[in-house]
């Protein structure tokens, strides 16, 4: 006769083995912080044991949750910053790790979709729990509308003054300044900016850049340039500041991807780097190290940054309040 199967192991099985609330059981299986680190792998090692599996569906119907995090690049085309932009991958994997680690998926979402569609095409539509955004943009008016209508928000990027959301970012104007401080040392006078500051975390890095050669005597006025963030528009700045005839030393850009655009120009016109100018990017992206010459760039911490996005998004998805943070960045010195 054939062998009847067994019933699913359910987690009252689980909290009866290890002598546990159920309660305990169901947070120590999503990595709630709320359970001590010791005795939430005790649980998840007894549950692989007893084979218990996870059943989803029922789950989320039960929450009425979609277990998925939505993350949308909140940048325009011309702002040259996409899903395949080096520094855009970097953080998409911090985050798609920690989702991971905490059984959520991640979903991405269409450039199409435009700010007016995110709560009703993600959020009302029950796609998606909660909404990570990666740039406050240079209109943050939807963002503060999202919040005030109650929807899980978190973004990263710098906040303003009057902020309601929560933001996770890096503390730009230092970074800007530590650029500066680097140049400076480096005995160069006559600075060029390539940025485009009508997004808050650039104007910050430009306004810490800016303050810190104030205070050692150098002008700078003149010298800012626009700039997307790719390797084609910090070419292109630099092949027209060339052309100009402008004469300049060092230059601190607002991305990685536009100092090496802006050293590729330098070479193409003959002129050495660091010799005749100094450059110094922004995020230390993988490739920074391996570019020629390698990179000199302020380091964003964005595997710290992906792993708090996550933690803040699912606290806004449980109904807790969450508080922005700062991470502090470092200068990295290689041979640009």
């Amino acid at each position: 006769m054939p062998s009847k199967s067994l019933p699913p192991v359910s987690i009252a099985d689980i909290a009866r083995r290890a002598g546990v609330a159920e309660s305990t059981v169901s947070r120590a299986l999503n990595n709630n912080p709320m359970i001590n680190a010791q005795t939430r792998e005790k649980i998840q090692a007894l549950a692989r044991e007893m084979n218990y599996k996870l059943n989803t569906g029922a789950r989320n119907l039960r929450l009425q949750r979609s277990h998925a995090i939505s993350i949308v690049i909140n940048a325009e085309v011309r702002d040259g910053q996409g899903f395949s932009d080096p520094f855009m991958m970097d953080m998409i994997g911090a985050i798609a790790d920690e989702l991971h680690r905490h059984h959520y998926s991640l979903l991405f979402s269409s450039p199409a979709i435009t700010s007016d569609d995110w709560h009703a095409h993600l959020l009302g539509s029950k796609r998606s729990d909660g909404l990570i955004v990666i740039g406050a943009g240079r209109d943050d008016q939807p963002l503060r509308q999202l919040h005030e209508q109650g929807d899980a928000i978190v973004v990263w990027g710098a906040p303003r003054g009057d902020s309601n959301y929560c933001v996770v970012g890096s503390d730009n104007y230092q970074g800007g300044q530590l650029a500066a401080t680097h140049l400076l040392s480096r005995d160069c006078k006559r600075l060029v900016f390539l940025g485009d500051i009508t997004h808050p975390e650039i104007e910050q890095r430009f306004q810490g850049y800016v303050d810190r050669l104030t205070q050692a005597g150098h002008s700078t006025q003149e010298r800012h340039r626009q700039s997307a963030f790719s390797i084609e528009s910090g070419y292109a700045q630099v092949k027209s500041l060339l052309q100009q005839g402008l004469d300049f030393d060092g230059i601190f850009a607002a991305s990685d991807n536009i100092a090496m655009g802006a050293i590729k120009a330098l070479q193409a016109h003959g002129l050495d780097v660091p010799r005749d100018v100094s450059v110094v990017g922004f995020d230390d992206i993988p490739m920074a190290p391996y570019f020629t010459p390698p990179l000199t760039t302020i380091r964003q911490d964005i595997h710290r940054g992906g792993q708090l996005l996550v933690e803040k998004i699912l606290a806004r998805v449980n109904g807790d309040t969450v508080t922005s943070e700062q991470l502090k960045t470092e200068l990295v010195v290689r041979s640009s």
